[in-house]
């Protein structure tokens, strides 16, 4: 298989989380601002990802194993067909060719082959959040790894941080944590720099949505001075290393130090004309400024990422209509409430007329205009606002709806505000399953963290 198709298995072959997903915090009533992987308190936001590209550069190789073959039968053959249907998106067909590969290692008695095909396979697992799959196959895979190659050896490593990955998504932190610094040792010995500070961004990350602020800061410097030497500081793995410290900045409210990460992120996106780059830094310059009350700068920074958005994905894409609300926000605390309302309307149309995600996207952006009417004194046109989105949230999946549980959760807070006991009950106890516990998936278990808080001491650099 050709090195650039290789390349782009990244996102699942120790699939590396650096980097943040672009989130929109909804503006709420009770005024508790959530980050990525904290618990749910009792009036909380939905959170909106905006995902872009954040991998860091990833080369899998799969030299002694997949080799060029002529036979359809072979090996090699079915792993390649299925490494390739899954870079194209058919999913279906990935998993008949790499159990196909599977059973062909067995019948051969070809246990790297074997291992190699259990490794790969867990692209799809993680794809599909099938999250015990994905650690069954690993465990067997590296079973083999350790007992053939060797507990030290590379493809060893690369199970095991694939492991790690899966612990670190499955939430079981302790895992992960101890995985990660057992994959870190392996490839220190073998002086895998690039490869290390794949690992090093992961476990970084880990600590990031573990609030260990200054664990998470020393391993993205130290991944951040490795790529340096390895790629020079004009590349884009080191853009992204500073776009990381900058995101956890932000996540952890130290703002000042997020603002000065990611200005450096953007210079050097722009110097190397990576637009989802400016994107996403120009998004968290904006978070990072508005949370500093800094409105005029949060503002000129949005209206950029909603034009270069605009243009990268079209003005009515639902990933535009993030950067336009966050906008018609920050616009509203700036006392541009008339720009503000518009652009609220504007999103609220586009999200009804034009997505296949109509209704989710329909929900996001009503419950935010929902919050500008409330906050201007308007809680009647606020209760009409959700009392007409609320079929479309009804006829959601447990899933889409357990992501937008603040709609029933606003709407019932505002009946009882404006006197209407009643139907607030009736609504609260409709929709009280969304919020059980035994509702949330294991592959998907509630966040652990308690909301950030500010503190007044920052981070030594």
């Amino acid at each position: 298989m050709p090195a650039g198709v290789l390349r782009a298995l990244q996102a699942a072959h120790e699939e590396c989380l650096s980097g943040y997903n672009l989130q929109l915090g909804l503006a709420q009533f009770a005024g508790v601002k959530q980050s990525r992987g904290f618990a749910l308190p009792s009036r909380i936001t939905k959170i909106v990802s905006l995902t872009l590209a954040l991998t860091a550069s990833f080369s899998i190789s799969l030299a002694g194993f997949a080799q060029p073959a002529n036979d359809a039968n072979s090996w090699t053959q079915k792993e390649n067909e299925a490494e390739s249907s899954f870079l194209s998106g058919a999913y279906t067909e990935a998993e008949a060719k790499w159990k196909e590969a599977i059973a062909i290692a067995q019948k051969d008695s070809n246990k790297l082959n074997l291992a190699e095909s259990l490794n790969q396979m867990t692209h799809l697992f993680l794809k599909q959040k099938r999250l015990d799959e994905a650690r069954s196959s690993l465990q067997a895979a590296l079973a083999i790894r350790e007992k053939e190659l060797g507990k030290d050896n590379a493809k060893t490593a690369e199970t095991l941080g694939n492991l790690a990955l899966v612990e670190h998504k499955s939430g079981h932190d302790a895992d992960a944590e101890r995985l990660y610094k057992e994959v870190i040792e392996i490839k220190r010995k073998s002086n895998n720099s690039n490869s290390l500070a794949i690992t090093l961004t992961n476990l970084a990350n880990l600590y990031g949505e573990m609030r260990r602020i200054e664990d998470a800061r020393k391993l993205y410097l130290e991944a951040l001075e490795i790529d340096q030497k390895t790629y020079g500081k004009d590349h884009k793995e080191v853009a992204q290393d500073y776009f990381n410290l900058g995101a956890v900045m932000y996540h952890h409210n130290y703002n000042k130090e997020a603002i000065e990460y990611l200005e450096q992120a953007l210079a050097l996106y722009e110097k190397l004309d990576d637009g989802p780059g400016k994107v996403k830094s120009l998004h968290y310059l904006g978070l990072s400024h508005a949370e500093e009350k800094s409105h005029g700068k949060a503002i000129e920074v949005y209206r950029k990422a909603l034009s270069l958005h605009s243009k990268i994905k079209g003005d009515r894409h639902p990933d535009t209509l993030v950067h336009q609300l966050n906008l018609a926000r920050t616009l509203d605390s700036d006392g541009q409430a008339k720009e503000a309302e518009d652009l609220y309307k504007d999103a609220i149309g586009a999200a009804s007329q034009y997505h296949t995600d109509a209704r989710v996207k329909l929900i996001e952006c009503a419950i935010e205009y929902a919050h500008f009417l409330k906050r201007h004194g308007r809680q009647t046109e606020a209760e009409k606002q959700l009392k007409q989105v609320l079929p479309a949230y009804e006829s959601l999946s447990a899933h889409h709806r357990r992501e937008l549980y603040e709609l029933p959760r606003v709407y019932s807070d505002l009946l009882k505000e404006l006197k209407k006991d009643a139907e607030a009950d009736e609504l609260a106890k409709k929709h009280l399953d969304v919020f059980a516990p035994h509702h949330l998936s294991k592959a998907q278990p509630e966040p652990k963290a308690a909301p950030k808080e500010k503190s007044k001491t920052a981070p030594k650099k």
